[in-house]
């Protein structure tokens, strides 16, 4: 594959990997930037399209986590989420009819998904990125402790609290069919 074919096949994964850990479209483009700059710097060799995957989500985890300062710097999320059409950040051009996507539609086809996600937006960067991991890119808890370094026991709890934390969210807001607990 080449990597012009790499970068299309996994932009918009990273991207929502991206906009997940840093919550705002500016730190997300950076992110985003830096992922992919670092795969054309090293030009990994891939077993199989898994192996690209899971070097993708380990990459822009990790970018997310060194551009944000870590777990101990915490960044306020605005309310706001995009809803304008932004056609300069349009990660693939235009929709199915020729019109020109919102980059909200661009990242999410699902409507039930843009829902949760807004909704994540207001968890801490740790709690939404396990969220994302497993929710959005539908990993198990066993691939999401092996790129993150953690014990699987320990990403089962932290993707409790989060959960708890999210469903709490919901339930204030009387909004509970996304989750699947």
């Amino acid at each position: 594959m080449t990597p012009e074919n790499v970068i299309r096949a996994y932009s918009d994964m990273v991207y929502r990997i991206a906009f997940a850990r840093a919550g705002t479209k500016e730190d997300a483009d950076d992110i985003y930037q830096e992922v992919f700059l670092r795969y054309i710097r090293k030009a990994p060799e891939f077993r199989d399209g898994e192996h690209a995957k899971a070097w993708f989500i380990r990459v822009a985890v990790n970018c997310s986590r060194k551009f944000l300062g870590g777990t101990a710097k915490k960044r306020e999320v605005s309310g706001e989420w995009m809803t304008e059409t932004e056609t300069e950040t349009n990660l693939s051009g235009t929709g199915e009819n020729g019109s020109v996507r919102t980059l909200e539609e661009c990242i999410f086809a699902d409507e039930s998904k843009k829902e949760l996600y807004r909704a994540l937006q207001k968890l801490s960067p740790d709690a939404r990125i396990l969220l994302h991991l497993y929710y959005f890119e539908e990993l198990k808890t066993s691939e999401i402790a092996k790129m993150m370094h953690r014990k699987e026991s320990t990403v089962r709890g932290q993707l409790a609290r989060a959960r708890e934390k999210l469903k709490a969210q919901f339930e204030e807001e009387g909004v509970l069919e996304f989750l699947r607990v």
